[in-house]
């Protein structure tokens, strides 16, 4: 699981849980460092802040679904500050799976990575896969 989060205690109190839910989990403090990291593996899951320093959390998605294979597939945990009524909306369309309002429950963080993954899981391959 990768965990991209510039803010270093918001970063630390992610991993911390998703670590004691039973995930391995990366941490990538910016967008570039994010999508360095994703072309070098396929995490199971992103957790995703959209307001992020040097490339935003939008344009990590919007290259992540850009590039053909697996990566496109990652489903996308979007945790943002921002207001998530309007954002809830687009998921689909931004090609997001799921969003959390920060402040966000420590247990609803869990188990929102958790029904994604297993989720993503149980989805047949794609033809281009």
């Amino acid at each position: 699981m990768l965990v991209v989060e510039d803010e270093v205690a918001i970063a630390a109190l992610i991993a911390y849980n998703l670590e004691r839910s039973g995930h391995q989990v990366t941490i990538a403090a910016d967008g570039v460092e994010a999508l360095r990291r994703l072309r070098r593996s396929t995490p199971d899951l992103v957790v995703l802040d959209l307001l992020l320093p040097l490339r935003s959390g939008w344009q990590v998605l919007r290259e992540m679904r850009s590039i053909p294979g697996r990566l496109a597939e990652v489903p996308v945990l979007l945790v943002t500050a921002l207001a998530c009524e309007r954002l809830a909306g687009d998921l689909p369309r931004l090609g997001a799976q799921g969003l959390l309002g920060k402040p966000f429950g420590v247990s609803e963080l869990c188990r929102t990575a958790g029904e994604l993954i297993h989720a993503h899981r149980r989805m047949p391959a794609s033809p281009s896969s």
